[in-house]
């Protein structure tokens, strides 16, 4: 987004917590399968992240992020989470009790686009899958930068879902190539839209080196996630389970499967990125296909194969 935004103007409408929170996958431990712990205790180690003491967690729903990345930090760290729903500061607060962690961790509500913390109050300041909700990621960077004292991390975790519905279409089932390539023509074509709408883009991740420089962080490094999501019969392993549960859940809730829009949606985020109305039903039956034959084949145990998660993980450091 153009630098030139109104920094005073109010972020767009968001979807209702009990929508946004299905359609995102909060519920459960999905998104705790996202991160390989050695791998992170890797990019701790690189970024300095033990020298941690005070950190948010910008976005943080309820709580994985957090949690995650607090064992990589100093012993002694604390961590703020802040979203702006209050339903899921309440659940963060308690899964923390749950987890023996509330004395490191505390909660609040706020924007991401306006932080209830002072200028120069933390030493991280990160986000995961959060940019690509937004209307201008710029505004969210500078607001994390802010936060940050000299030499204070801001790491950004994002996704390319785009790049991540072409590697999953390999091993669908029951699709023709001509259906595989019309999938992938609606996906752009609700991305764009969804972007047109103000409602984010889900494939910010590559953009990402390019906004933390125009934010004004320095010391920039990229890396991707080393992690795939993995599903082969029978389906024994906590991962697998969990991808299992958030994919059927999509598909018995009417949602495209992995792409997080119910028809209604889908079909806003198409007319809004250009799409041909006439040629809306098609596809969306095409999706639905998709769907049911994911399910077929995930309960008669013989779909089988591997997708990656495309996570950016970009990182740099507010000037000293």
């Amino acid at each position: 987004m153009s630098s030139a935004a109104d920094p005073s103007a109010p972020p767009p409408p968001a979807l209702e917590a009990s929508e946004y929170s299905w359609l995102v996958g909060f519920e459960g431990d999905w998104r705790d399968t996202w991160w390989n712990r050695d791998f992170l205790e890797l990019i701790a180690r690189r970024l300095r992240l033990g020298e941690v003491r005070a950190a948010v967690d910008v976005g943080c729903g309820v709580g994985h992020w957090g949690r995650i990345l607090l064992p990589v930090l100093h012993g002694e760290a604390t961590l703020v989470g802040v979203d702006r729903e209050p339903s899921f500061v309440a659940r963060a607060a308690a899964e923390a009790e749950a987890r023996g962690i509330a004395a490191r961790t505390s909660y609040r509500e706020g924007l991401a686009e306006a932080l209830p913390l002072p200028d120069a109050s933390v030493d991280l300041a990160t986000c995961q899958t959060v940019l690509m909700h937004v209307a201008d990621p710029l505004r969210v960077l500078r607001e994390m930068r802010r936060v940050l004292r000299p030499g204070g991390v801001l790491l950004a975790v994002e996704p390319n879902n785009f790049a991540e519905k072409a590697t999953a279409l390999v091993t669908a089932p029951g699709l023709t190539r001509a259906e595989r390539l019309a999938l992938l023509e609606l996906d752009a074509i609700c991305q764009d839209g969804k972007r047109a709408l103000g409602q984010g883009d889900c494939s910010v991740g590559e953009r990402l080196p390019g906004l933390l420089r125009e934010a004004g962080l320095g010391d920039l490094h990229v890396v991707q996630s080393d992690k795939c999501a993995a599903l082969i019969p029978p389906y024994e392993t906590p991962a697998e389970r969990a991808e299992l549960r958030q994919m059927l859940a999509w598909i018995d809730g009417g949602a495209w499967l992995g792409a997080g829009g119910t028809r209604d949606q889908t079909h806003a985020w198409y007319l809004a990125g250009g799409g041909d109305p006439a040629q809306f039903e098609r596809l969306w039956a095409i999706a639905m296909q998709e769907a049911r034959a994911w399910k077929e084949a995930a309960l008669a145990r013989t779909l089988c194969g591997a997708h990656g998660v495309t996570f950016y993980l970009v990182s740099g450091r507010k000037p000293a």
